[in-house]
């Protein structure tokens, strides 16, 4: 039997089908190279390729120089440093019976999947490289533990089973899940081991946050229903069954979570628990510290920085918070875009209102304390002791602190606090010396709409290890400044009330406050929930009303109101904020708005374009300047005006619109450009690639919690020296908006509910990057805490709390940092985007702080919420943005008020850089010649392969149909 002979196709199939097929691969190829060019800056930042070529580099001109050799040694640096910051940042939250430390040579058993699944940092630019990072079981070994291998490997046997969803940069809407491992699974064997291991179970409770979404409110039922920062059912399963075994001599929960869990459980008797630590997210190298802590090696001496409530939704803010839309949001269907047409990127449909107003955080719990102990303000029936669990500011230590001889010395416009510590206890440790002060509440405040926290942060200390015995006087200078309040309604500027003032030392803020009250003569028999200590407050008095000294900045520009628009009572007049005059009447609820006409025509508003009163700008002359020979020059010297002469229009759109992860190169002043990069706990490589590798350090809650400057003034150095060694001139950080509520995704990013302490931080951070040449771009300007529709939410907030709460942690690290950059946000500030908001911008960041530097936008996907064209003339210098296509200016390169714009944008760029590490081995007589970077040289080859492959497949398609044809012919004229 024969095989069937298989038919040939016939010249028209053959030609049809390769033909489609070579078309379909030109179209490709066509389509590839269209987006690489497109992309061409981030491809390039990826592979760490260049676009220049130095011609006269001079190897000994370096401005900016590290103290390290070998980037072994800084990385050695860095791990050390990483693992002293999760030491000071550690807070004991409990410790019965002195539970901890454990001692030496202990048998432990980790408990809970997240012990095999910790959290190191946050997720999206905030991810840490964990390869490197160690794990759980072998920090205790390190420190002599044995570990339990059978409970480990059984957590880890299971882990494809019970893993913790973390939330997704890339998610639409993430799936908050623990995944707890049920009580019912562990084995006889695993439950047979517990004996062996028992001097102490350690208990692993985890909560991830993340860019792009908040934290859920509502779990899914399997998991208990209740939110994500609740224990789950299996979480309490895990508890109760360590209980229940009987086999532990103690239970230490360790609590891996940047926000504020509520922690109620931990007072539970059921549970049985003995002790916790709050961890944070400890980094690189930070989990040694847990270790040492846990061990006795370390003495935790970090402090809350935020509110811990026993309901994590009992904030006022949490009423307003996450995903509002107008109730005729359809109507600004218009407003919004779509990113690869799949889910709404930048819409004009959503809102949050801050109907709490300053009452964020402890200024909410702890007024309304005061107030309900004197009666005052419609209080109501508030339990302080039955709301708050751990104050901001708590923390204990393994060995006890007394504060003695208190003083006060007004010196000018600045106070003098001081107070001796001592440690009483058996072991050496540090002590945080927390100050604060409480302004009057006054007639003239109650009639003219403006509100006061009962207590406020504005000085602290962290004293050197004191051994049992040692004592140390600590000293701290506050300025008469920091005792401002904003009066939006009738000065409309900074006054310093009419009163008597108080400051306060004390080991958290609650006991700061009682110290207050005590002073006042108030005992627990007033309603007090602890008898105060008024040897350590002290008071001082402003004779009669100032309006005068704190209306204008030290540059000289006047303070005013520039936020009225910001305000919903803008729009709709009726709307109350709350008020400690009346906390039961003004308590928010959540608000339902529909849009105005008003209010519509603001959020869908452009730029003016119009030239009246402008001159083109000269471009494109012939001088030979170069940026080198700006380095060291005044803002104002007038040389820069004829090196932004030379500058061509293209250059100068470039500049602008491509600022995504570097800053352009310009040829015509022989700027080589920067790289840029992010990452909120040092410079990171997740986004962009590019063959970074940098310290990870623990995230800037744990930051902020050690309450040590000079340490974070030290972290920021390290960072700087990163950039030196890696070669990125600019990072994107630090982050330092607010933790309005314990539910924002970014917590982990920003330092803490208060403003004084995130400023405090952000300006040490800040001042020691930039000390090595590497400029910070302070986020996210501003306004933006929350990531539930981020990008282009309108968020609405009176002008007090604006000022006094969201713009605070920049002010700070402008006017005591130096930052010498600024990236702004997605959100809209009221009706207007932050990066076009003028008044933001220029008004209150360049002429009331005198910021001098440039801004850039928060990432750009799309041009039309986030337009170019709106952002320069707003202010905002450059667009974070990596396609050639986000580029809407180049229509404008005959308008003198676009031009004049852009010239004043470069300006502030090229400053920037020229007084940056970018400038390193580049001198007055350097060249910069442009280069194709390595990518494109590939991709040309990769075109011509590709373009020989097809014509080499349409010549055999030809040559194919011509050989039968010719066949035909032949056996036709047979």
């Amino acid at each position: 039997m024969t095989k069937a002979k298989r038919k040939k196709w016939s010249n028209q199939l053959f030609a049809g089908v390769w033909g489609a097929a070579l078309a379909v691969l030109l179209v490709a190829v066509i389509i590839a190279n269209a987006v690489a060019l497109n992309y061409s800056t981030i491809i390039t930042t990826f592979f760490g390729h260049t676009t220049s070529r130095v011609e006269n580099g001079d190897p000994t001109a370096i401005y900016y120089e590290s103290v390290y050799t070998t980037d072994g040694e800084l990385y050695q640096a860095g791990l050390d440093l990483c693992e002293q910051v999760e030491a000071e940042g550690l807070v004991l939250l409990k410790n019965e019976n002195n539970a901890l430390p454990l001692g030496d040579g202990r048998k432990v058993s980790l408990f809970s999947e997240s012990s095999v699944d910790l959290i190191y940092g946050g997720t999206g630019s905030g991810s840490v490289d964990t390869s490197t990072a160690k794990d759980l079981k072998t920090v205790f070994e390190d420190v002599g533990y044995e570990v339990n291998p059978e409970l480990w490997n059984f957590y880890k046997g299971n882990h494809d089973s019970y893993t913790r969803s973390n939330p997704s940069i890339f998610a639409s809407r993430n799936n908050f899940a623990i995944n707890e491992c049920p009580a019912g699974e562990y084995s006889q064997a695993v439950r047979d081991s517990f004996a062996r291991y028992g001097d102490a179970a350690i208990v692993v409770l985890a909560r991830s946050g993340g860019e792009g979404d908040d934290l859920s409110r509502r779990m899914d039922e399997r998991e208990g229903g209740g939110t994500y920062l609740q224990l789950t059912t299996q979480e309490k399963e895990m508890l109760q069954l360590i209980r229940d075994s009987g086999a532990f001599g103690k239970t230490i929960v360790l609590v891996n979570s940047c926000n504020a869990m509520e922690l109620g459980f931990l007072d539970e008797a059921r549970y049985g628990i003995d002790a916790c630590i709050w961890m944070g997210a400890a980094g690189q190298n930070g989990l040694a510290a847990v270790a040492a802590a846990v061990k006795g090696d370390v003495n935790p001496s970090g402090r809350l920085v935020d509110t811990y409530a026993y309901d994590s939704l009992s904030a006022p803010a949490m009423q307003n918070f996450g995903g509002l839309e107008y109730t005729n949001g359809s109507e600004l269907d218009n407003l919004s875009e779509s990113y690869f047409g799949v889910m709404t990127q930048y819409t004009g449909k959503n809102y949050v209102v801050y109907q709490e107003g300053i009452y964020v955080g402890y200024r909410y719990y702890e007024t309304r304390y005061e107030d309900a102990v004197l009666g005052q303000g419609n209080a109501g029936s508030y339990d302080y002791a039955a709301t708050v669990q751990y104050p901001f500011g708590y923390g204990l230590s393994y060995t006890d602190f007394s504060y003695s001889n208190f003083r006060c010395v007004p010196e000018g416009d600045r106070f003098t606090l001081s107070l001796d510590v001592e440690n009483t206890g058996s072991v050496p440790g540090k002590e945080v010396v927390q100050l604060y002060f409480q302004s009057p509440y006054t007639d003239y405040d109650r009639q003219n709409g403006i509100e006061k926290s009962s207590v406020e942060l504005c000085g602290f200390a962290k004293t050197g290890v004191l051994a049992p015995g040692q004592s140390e006087t600590v000293q701290v200078e506050v300025s008469r400044e920091e005792l401002r309040a904003y009066d939006a309604n009738t000065a409309k500027t900074y006054i310093l009330d009419a009163g008597d003032y108080y400051f306060a030392a004390g080991k958290n803020v609650h006991d700061a406050l009682n110290n207050i009250l005590a002073s006042k003569g108030l005992t627990t028999a007033d309603g007090m929930d602890a008898d105060g200590d008024a040897a350590l407050a002290a008071k001082w008095n402003q004779p009669t009303l100032d309006t005068v000294s704190y209306s204008a900045a030290a540059t000289g520009t006047a303070i005013t109101n520039q936020f009225d628009k910001a305000d919903i009572r803008h729009y709709y007049g009726d709307l109350t904020y709350l008020t400690r005059s009346d906390w039961t009447g003004t308590f928010p609820e959540t608000i339902t708005l529909t849009a105005t006409e008003a209010l519509k025509a603001d959020l869908a508003a452009g730029p003016d374009t119009g030239e009246e009163g402008y001159t083109m700008p000269n471009m494109g002359a012939g001088t030979d300047l170069t940026l080198a020979m700006m380095i060291g020059k005044s803002y104002d010297d007038p040389q820069w005006e004829e090196l932004l002469d030379q500058l061509t229009a293209d250059e100068m759109v470039r500049l602008v619109a491509l600022g995504g992860y570097r800053t352009s190169q310009i040829n015509s002043v022989s700027y080589l450009g920067t790289t840029d990069k992010d990452g909120p706990a040092g410079i990171s490589a997740t986004l962009v690639g590019g063959g970074t590798k940098c310290m990870a350090y623990p995230a800037e809650v744990v930051m902020a919690a050690t309450w040590n400057v000079g340490l974070i003034r030290e972290v920021g150095r390290l960072i700087g020296e990163d950039g030196l060694h890696g070669g990125v001139t600019g990072w994107y950080a630090p982050a330092m908006n607010t933790h309005r509520t314990p539910y924002s995704g970014r917590n982990f990013e920003y330092y803490s509910e208060d403003g004084f302490l995130a400023g405090a931080m952000g300006a040490a951070e800040v001042s020691g990057v930039q000390e090595k040449g590497v400029f910070c771009y302070i986020k996210h300007f501003a306004i933006n805490d929350q990531e539930t529709n981020r990008k282009g939410v309108a968020t609405f907030s009176n002008e007090q709390a604006i000022r006094e709460i969201y713009l605070t942690p920049f002010e700070y690290s402008v006017r005591f940092g130096g930052a010498r950059a600024v990236m702004t946000s997605h959100n809209r500030i009221g009706a207007t985007w932050a990066a076009g908001h003028a008044v933001l911008l220029n008004d209150v960041l360049r002429g009331e702080w005198g910021f001098v530097g440039h801004v850039v936008t928060d990432y750009v996907g799309t041009p039309v919420y986030q337009s170019a064209l709106q952002a320069v003339l707003a202010g905002n210098d450059m667009m974070l943005s990596t396609s050639e296509a986000n580029e809407n200016i180049s229509p404008y390169k005959n308008n003198a008020r676009v031009m004049t714009a852009l010239r004043q944008a470069c300006k502030n760029i090229l400053y920037t850089g020229a007084n940056s590490a970018a400038m390193n081995g580049v001198s007055t007589s350097t060249r910069i010649v442009s280069v194709l970077p390595t990518w494109q040289i590939w991709l040309i080859l990769f075109d011509c392969l590709m373009g020989a492959a097809i014509i080499a497949g349409g010549a055999g398609i030809f040559l194919r149909c011509r050989k039968s044809r010719s066949a035909a012919d032949t056996a036709a004229r047979r």
